[in-house]
């Protein structure tokens, strides 16, 4: 996929970038805490269903025999041999 983006030079550059736009605003984050019966952030941010984590995988990884030998097995039994009429 080739994307090409077309810059017209006359054209003042956009005002603010996507970060700027997208962000909160600082002052309403700042704020937040303090209304909460003024407690540091830190101390109660981590409520709800955050905090656990993933569960690693715990089936060993295969190797590259072990791959080879199942797909021999697949493509044996996907041919089906040719019946005599």
């Amino acid at each position: 996929m080739k994307i090409e983006i077309v810059v017209d030079p006359a054209r003042p550059a956009p005002p603010a970038s996507l970060v700027s736009r997208v962000a909160p605003a600082p002052s309403a984050a700042a704020a937040a805490p303090e209304a909460r019966g003024g407690r540091p952030a830190a101390r109660g941010a981590r409520r709800g269903r955050g905090g656990r984590g993933r569960k690693g995988n715990e089936r060993p990884q295969k190797s590259v025999a072990d791959l080879d030998a199942e797909m021999e097995d697949y493509t044996a039994s996907s041919i089906v041999a040719p019946t005599a009429a």
